[in-house]
């Protein structure tokens, strides 16, 4: 039996079981960490109140994350991923907020970490139940619409892209209604209004809950026709965009007063996200520099003691808004190329030293550049800078290439987690890192920083194309 609906009816009630299961997983695992009974009231209301906090800032999260859009539902990559993510920053904020209000001071460290460890696998087991749930769902048609779509030409469903989402997310539409008719264009308005009578007859005599319109959006005369027609009726009626006005209508839209507008091209950030990603980037600069100290100072004498020259590479490179600035990094080569011509590292360079093939294949040469973000010129996260030959070459390759230099280059990025990084001898291995690259400044968000981060760790340091 099937109820009316689309995909996006389990959004909800997937949010809903995702706090309870993190209240109930909770307020077990802190119950039974802390060997605390249960049955006396006030330490249930310790357990169930710490993990109804975290349950909720998970929830929160989630929702501005679109963890719970019915798009996402079906993408079990993306939703472990994202979970984990939003996992990961809950609880630093609860930690964060513990700490500063000294409020929760009844649970130790390792109570914290191991909440930490069994909540992040509970969610990526609840994320997997739930994608196998939508799945199932779509599949067999649990849900169903009862719609009526209206093209202006037969449509075949198998080959138009919209009809195609349709059917993935919002599953059947039992009935399609054609206004015009290829074989006599004559016809025209007059045909189009017969067709309409018909539609506003069916949709009467029948459970109909909304009306779709597949009509080109030049076809304005058709469209205005169409929705004077249909304003008798009591159902939703939307208008699907076609191919060209899809493109547009997937940019961010506002308001100017009466007047609605699509922004074409962002600025990469806004004042309030400039401030927020330096934050962010300055404290972690600094905290990397505070602990990873120790680890640089040994770095730096083993590379002075294996060849000559200095222990930091420094090299011109294309910072923001096509600034030029000095990038630091610990030096893995014989030579300090810093020229109009200068050639790519390959596998089994004898540029690289031994010591620098481990550094370059761990990323630890890279750690210098910490340096870099406190100065302002890069940031943690953003399109990583190339040197000044190789963006002068690409520049008249890649018409796009420029637009990279949008926003502040960064240690690590979007293409670095995918694998673009490293070598690039082929002329479609730039233009897919430039592409990563425009996706992540047209897309930046706190919450997409902080996943790179991660994805660094577990990713770019096991990564086989940097040597």
């Amino acid at each position: 039996m099937s109820v009316p609906g689309s995909l996006g009816v389990l959004s909800p009630i997937i949010a809903l079981v995702d706090i309870v299961f993190i209240v109930t997983l909770g307020t077990i695992c802190l119950s039974a960490l802390n060997g605390r009974d249960l049955s006396v009231a006030s330490n249930w209301s310790h357990c169930a109140t710490s993990s109804a906090a975290l349950a909720v800032t998970y929830s929160i999260f989630g929702q501005t994350s679109n963890l719970y859009a019915a798009p996402n539902l079906l993408k079990l990559r993306w939703q472990i991923q994202q979970s984990l993510a939003t996992w990961v920053a809950s609880f630093l904020f609860l930690s964060l907020l513990v700490y500063f209000l000294r409020v929760g001071t009844w649970l130790t460290y390792g109570e914290l970490l191991a909440v930490f460890a069994f909540g992040g696998v509970g969610v990526v087991a609840s994320k997997l139940s739930a994608v196998k749930l939508c799945r199932h769902v779509t599949e067999q048609r649990a849900l169903s619409s009862y719609r009526v779509i209206i093209s202006d030409y037969s449509l075949e469903a198998a080959s138009h892209p919209y009809l195609q989402q349709i059917n993935k997310y919002e599953y059947t539409t039992p009935k399609h209604f054609v206004l015009l008719d290829a074989q006599d264009p004559d016809a025209g308005l007059d045909r189009a209004r017969d067709v309409l009578k018909d539609v506003v007859d069916f949709v009467r005599a029948h459970d109909v809950e909304e009306i779709l319109l597949v009509i080109p959006w030049n076809r304005s005369e058709l469209i205005f026709e169409v929705q004077g027609q249909l304003q008798v009726l009591p159902v939703s009626v939307k208008l699907a965009p076609d191919m060209r006005a899809n493109q547009v209508l997937s940019h961010p839209a506002f308001n100017f007063g009466p007047i609605r507008a699509i922004e074409l091209q962002r600025a990469p950030l806004s004042v309030t996200e400039q401030c927020a990603k330096n934050l962010m980037d300055r404290v972690l600069a600094a905290a990397g520099l505070f602990f990873l100290a120790p680890l640089m100072a040994i770095v730096a004498l083993a590379i002075r003691l294996e060849s000559k020259g200095p222990v930091l590479f420094r090299q011109t490179r294309t910072g923001f808004n096509g600034r030029p600035f000095t990038i630091f990094k610990f030096r893995t080569m014989t030579t300090c190329d810093n020229g109009a011509v200068i050639v790519q590292a390959t596998r089994g360079d004898r540029r690289v030293t031994a010591l620098g093939r481990w550094l370059r294949k761990s990323s630890i040469d890279e750690l210098p550049q910490l340096l870099n973000v406190l100065r302002g010129e890069m940031s943690i996260v953003g399109p990583r800078p190339h040197a000044l030959a190789h963006d002068n070459e690409y520049n008249r390759l890649i018409a796009s290439y420029a637009a990279r230099h949008k926003m502040k280059p960064g240690i690590t990025g979007w293409a670095q987690v995918n694998g673009l990084r490293g070598e690039t001898p082929e002329l479609r291995m730039m233009k897919q890192r430039v592409d990563s690259d425009l996706w992540y400044i047209e897309s930046w968000s706190i919450w997409l920083d902080i996943r790179i981060i991660l994805l660094t760790v577990l990713r770019v340091l096991k990564s086989e194309s940097a040597y």
